[in-house]
């Protein structure tokens, strides 16, 4: 403290929390690098039956014994067929795919949290399509920025409570009337902890910190009406607990690892085994390996070839985008850190405001559930939720209880999507309009006919003339040979010319009263 003014470092980002961290975690196991065989698709992939065929095609390949266990990696789809192919193949294990959890865990963060802000982060930090950041369209990118929303918070709270001389303890202190967005934004500090606890055992190949860190996050994904992958995690981690040498076979193996032979005693990279495929682009590179490959060369020459095509296209994009979490050049990791620190600043702003709804940085995304009925539900919802989970291990595990489905999907908070936000705007737009016509009425229009040598005035909104009391005949369309318009009706058509769209109605009507017999309304 200087001056009692609090002096804090500003030369750290998010890969300096994040190498801070994993330098305290312990690392898992060394073992060999997997080998990689890459299979052609199934027939249907949406058919048990199709599915278990594979699985056997596997068993023959590998001369598996009948009472060997064969373990396949899945994601949440087709681990829970493979379940359902337990009654006919009772050895098959299957393991749920790391990547695709890790995603499914930022989506479950981007819904709890969608109500409370966090379009408004994201968008800060420089999202350009919030729509695609909202719906985890890329998982690498939506991760980065989910990891830098959780550093801005951990340091805008850390800033915010050191000024103020509390503790962390003290945020949530059973007072939910005040610093309502303080316990909002701690509650997605400790919960998006679970997911970077999880996503970092990945990468030190830790399996009892994923297994850890899975089992904490299972309330989560109840609570954002993920009961698919609620399912599968207790289906999970129930195998585990039944299989001893299971749980020590992914000790063993647990992430795919990546050698590092640029540096020597370097250590290498680990991926989830769902994860490494799609990182290196396994299917782009088999969509454009062009020609038959006849020798272990041409095909490593071919596949660099793809990469750094694909690498050159991510920065075409991020560049033309102005996207720069794409982007590893000098230029975009400073701009990291300036959004970074930009954001922190703002945060630590708002935890001290009274109102902090009138913040400019909620202007364009303003929060619907910034109250203490919504902060409530919040706190609550995961203990409630862990409740569920023990149910739906009875149920759906054990199968000791009868199921009950009343409930399972729904999200234990309001989810808001860019698209709410949209229609809002086209709502609010609409209502001003009708306001402003409301407080402004239209005037009469007035307009001056010339009949012959006779000036007359009529009013475009009375269907009916003011010197004209009695009911109109209706006239009857003349045939005959080609009308030309004559000077007079010219000079009256031309009264519409003050409209810039199509006429009204009863205006149309008005002056084709006053023109002769051969005019029809369609002809006007």
């Amino acid at each position: 403290m200087i001056n009692d003014e609090l002096i804090y470092k500003k030369d750290f980002d998010m890969d300096t929390v994040k190498y801070a961290i994993l330098s305290k975690l312990n690392p898992g196991c060394f073992g060999p690098s997997p080998d990689v065989i890459i299979l052609e698709p199934g027939a249907n992939l949406n058919s048990n039956e199709e599915i278990l065929r594979v699985a056997e095609m596997y068993k023959n390949d590998f001369s598996i014994e009948d009472h060997s266990f064969l373990d396949i990696v899945t994601n949440e789809a087709i681990y829970h067929r493979l379940i359902r192919c337990q009654d006919k193949w009772p050895k098959i294990r299957p393991i749920l795919g790391q990547w695709h959890m890790s995603e499914d865990f930022c989506l479950v963060l981007i819904v709890l949290f969608s109500s409370y802000r966090l379009l408004s982060f994201a968008s800060r930090l420089g999202v350009q399509f919030l729509d695609k950041f909202e719906m985890v369209v890329n998982y690498h990118l939506t991760a980065r920025v989910l990891d830098l929303i959780w550093v801005a918070v951990g340091v805008a709270i850390s800033i915010y409570i050191n000024n103020k001389g509390m503790t962390t303890s003290e945020i949530i202190d059973g007072n939910n009337n005040e610093n309502i967005c303080l316990k909002i934004w701690y509650m997605y500090f400790k919960w998006a902890e679970i997911w970077k606890a999880y996503q970092m055992a990945i990468r030190i190949e830790n399996f009892d910190l994923q297994r850890d860190a899975l089992s904490a996050a299972s309330p989560l994904f109840t609570s954002a009406a993920k009961f698919n992958y609620t399912i599968a995690i207790a289906h999970f981690l129930s195998t585990i607990v039944a299989y001893p040498k299971f749980e020590e076979k992914l000790r063993y193996c647990c992430s795919f690892k990546i050698p590092n032979k640029n540096f020597k005693n370097a250590h290498p990279t680990y991926f989830g085994f769902d994860e490494a495929l799609e990182t290196f682009g396994v299917k782009f590179v088999k969509q454009h390996v062009n020609g038959n490959v006849i020798d272990e060369k041409t095909l490593k020459n071919q596949i660099k070839g793809i990469q750094d095509e694909r690498e050159r296209i991510d920065l075409l994009m991020s560049e033309y985008l102005k996207d720069h979490f794409i982007s590893s050049s000098e230029r975009a990791i400073k701009s990291h850190k300036e959004s970074l620190w930009e954001l922190i600043h703002d945060l630590v702003t708002i935890f001290g405001m009274k109102n902090p709804l009138s913040h400019l940085l909620f202007e364009k995304y303003s929060p619907t559930e910034m109250h203490k009925e919504s902060l409530d539900r919040l706190i609550a919802c995961y203990l409630d939720r862990l409740e569920r989970i023990k149910k739906v291990y009875l149920q759906e595990v054990l199968q000791t209880e009868r199921k009950n489905t009343q409930g399972r999907r729904t999200a234990e908070v309001i989810r808001t999507k860019i698209k709410d936000y949209n229609q809002k705007k086209i709502r609010e737009k609409k209502i001003r309009a009708e306001n402003y016509n409301l407080a402004n009425p239209t005037e009469p229009t007035q307009i001056v006919i010339a009949e012959s040598s006779n000036k007359r005035q009529f009013d475009l909104n009375d269907p009916c003339s003011p010197e004209t009391t009695e009911p109109r005949l209706k006239k009857r369309k003349t045939t005959g040979s080609r009308h030309h318009t004559t000077k007079d009706e010219t000079d009256i058509l031309t009264i519409l010319k003050v409209y810039k769209d199509k006429p009204p109605d009863d205006a149309i009507a008005n002056i084709y009263e006053h023109l002769s017999n051969v005019w029809t309304i369609k002809k006007v």
